[in-house]
């Protein structure tokens, strides 16, 4: 009969430490894919075994399936879905059945035993049950390739490193059903929110068609009198247009967000200001604050532009005397926050959840309520969010937060045309940072606000958002001077029904501002050909 062999000290002092490792990994390691592999690894080089694997059961607790196995032997094992049968002929399946630890000695004698073609060589094995109180989720095979090679220390340390392994298990477990009756219930609430939004905008679109339907069949009426009544048609023709406006409205708002996104490194601070432009916020009602050195901004442009424009038409309905807007990086840097302070009415505290709600609204039937819906959705499929602080008649502040872009590379521009002209203000932050780049690449390039000594120039950019004149009178100047065929209007938000009009009055392209060296290399390469 072979009894166990006894420990040394210097054996002793592997196997605290091996305890004292998967103690320290339970706790740092949360996924049980990084865990397992961990431990069988730890158990081989402490007790210097031949193999360790773990078995996991499955959903049916008929088969106990490999998770975890050393070596090659392990790996090849992994991938056929190695697995053993509850209760039948392996030391495995009788552990996990008979809730005890099987212990082999000389496995030669074992009457209970898998001969496992992937380990010729092991001698001695020990099955421990993985448990948690009655509940039996799996054992650990930890084999020799000498007889006799477990010591009372090692048996008994093994089994202690079991119930340690067996409560991780138990804990990720629980985790897993958490995370998955989570996932459950949000998607119950998605469903009962898009359940309950769809509702509210059906009603809201037909309390906004009725009228339509009625106007046109008094203006139908109104064509039959003699004379015909200019004024009443005018106003029944006013009423169509607002209507169909806020329509329009509405299904941006609610199909905006859902839109693919293109995220790229942006100028935040360029963003802000063609946001501001696009919305008709007056120069001397805005100011704008950006830190030194604010990295660039990972997020879609057209899509940033629209929420930051939604809250800049909340600060103007709630009567904002002055917009404040900010542009730090977190302490980490790791983010960008983009606060918009006003000093309008404020939120009232019962609202300040409501406002994220689609369709709800204090500001009376022309308003749809789904600006900050929208916002709230745009931001966290951009891997953003978005938070309101404010007080009744102090104002509120609402902070975008973004991730920040991976680093920009200096690139090669000598491909990109010689002679470049901005049609945009020296000052602007966009075409400051592209004609530095283009200058420091040797090529002649002008800025200025009018398109005045362009006729010299390869390519002309125009920027969208400029505020000395409108786009559409450079773009007729342009025209008149036979340039349109080498200008392209560049922008910080495209917008379709802007664009189509710029491209009907003869610009080569419209498209978005490239804020990288790579973006300006790849544009100018685009324009190029």
């Amino acid at each position: 009969m072979l009894s166990p062999k006894p420990a040394s000290a210097e054996r002793r002092a592997a196997l605290l430490q091996a305890a004292a490792q998967v103690a320290k990994n339970i706790t740092t390691l949360r996924s049980l894919d990084e865990l397992l592999p961990s431990a069988v690894d730890i158990i081989c080089d402490a007790y210097n075994f031949y193999y360790a694997g773990v078995f996991l059961l499955d959903e049916s607790r008929h088969w106990a399936v490999l998770r975890a196995g050393r070596g090659e032997a392990g790996r090849k094992m992994l991938e056929i879905g190695h697995k053993l049968e509850v209760g039948g002929q392996s030391m495995i399946g009788a552990a996990i059945a008979w809730r005890e630890a099987r212990i082999a000695l000389d496995v030669g004698e074992e009457a209970v035993f898998f001969k496992n073609p992937y380990l010729p060589a092991t001698r001695s094995e020990m099955a421990l049950p993985l448990m948690v109180g009655e509940n039996t989720f799996g054992a650990v095979t930890v084999q020799s390739v000498e007889e006799a090679a477990f010591s009372d220390e090692d048996i008994s340390s093994l089994m202690a490193m079991a119930d340690q392994l067996a409560i991780a298990i138990h804990n990720a477990s629980l985790l897993h059903e958490l995370e998955r009756a989570h996932t459950a219930l949000v998607r119950a609430k998605t469903y009962e929110a898009l359940a309950t939004a769809t509702t509210q905008a059906i009603h809201w679109i037909g309390n906004k068609a009725q009228p339509l339907t009625s106007t046109v069949a008094r203006m139908k009426a109104d064509l039959d009198e003699d004379p015909l009544d200019l004024a009443s048609l005018k106003e029944d023709l006013d009423i169509i247009a607002e209507n169909a406006r806020l329509i329009v409205d509405v299904r941006e708002r609610l199909i905006g967000p859902g839109r693919d996104q293109t995220l790229r490194a942006a100028l935040i601070p360029d963003v802000v200001q063609a946001a501001a432009f696009f919305n008709h916020i007056p120069a001397e009602k805005l100011s704008l604050e950006v830190a030194p050195d604010t990295p660039f901004g990972l997020t879609d442009t057209t899509q940033l532009a629209r929420v930051l424009g939604y809250l800049f038409q909340n600060a103007l309905e709630a009567q904002a005397n002055h917009i404040s807007a900010t542009v730090t990086p977190t302490l980490d840097r790791s983010h960008i926050a983009i606060s918009i302070a006003d000093d309008g009415h404020g939120i009232a505290p019962e609202h300040k959840e409501q406002i994220w709600t689609a369709f709800f609204t204090t500001k009376g039937p022309s308003h749809a309520g789904l600006g900050l819906a929208a916002a709230l959705t745009t931001l966290a499929q951009m891997g953003g969010r978005i938070t309101v602080d404010s007080e009744p008649g102090k104002g509120a502040t609402f902070t975008l937060v973004i991730p920040t872009a991976p680093d920009d590379e200096a690139i090669d521009l000598s491909h990109a045309p010689q002679n470049i002209f901005f049609v945009d203000e020296a000052t602007d932050t966009w075409a400051l940072f592209a004609a530095n780049v283009l200058k420091l690449a040797g090529k002649n390039v002008a800025v200025q606000e009018s398109p005045a000594g362009a006729a010299e120039a390869d390519l002309i950019l125009v920027d969208e958002a400029l505020t000395t004149q409108p786009v559409m009178d450079i773009i007729e100047q342009l025209k008149e001077a036979g340039m349109t065929g080498k200008t392209v209007v560049v922008t910080a938000a495209l917008d379709t029904q802007r664009a189509a009009r710029y491209m009907k009055a003869g610009v080569k392209d419209v498209a978005l501002k490239p804020y990288t060296y790579v973006g300006l290399a790849a544009f100018l390469n685009f324009e190029k050909e």
